[in-house]
């Protein structure tokens, strides 16, 4: 059953979308971009904007 509303997904970056402190795999980007044409999605750790981008790449965005 799809939820009624928006959707928000949040997920973790070290041990959940990448192994700890690495890039994301190509195959990961590319489920992530495809995933935010659907909902809209977050991570959430202990990393600031700057370190979560250089592990994220393009799956990083921030919105206003």
């Amino acid at each position: 059953m799809a939820a009624p509303g928006p959707v928000l997904c949040l997920l973790d970056v070290d041990g959940t979308l990448t192994t700890l402190q690495q890039k994301i795999t190509k195959e990961m980007d590319d489920f992530l971009q495809k995933l935010r044409q659907q909902i809209k999605i977050g991570v959430v750790g202990r990393l600031d904007f700057e370190e979560a981008q250089e592990q994220l790449g393009n799956a990083v965005h921030v919105w206003s």
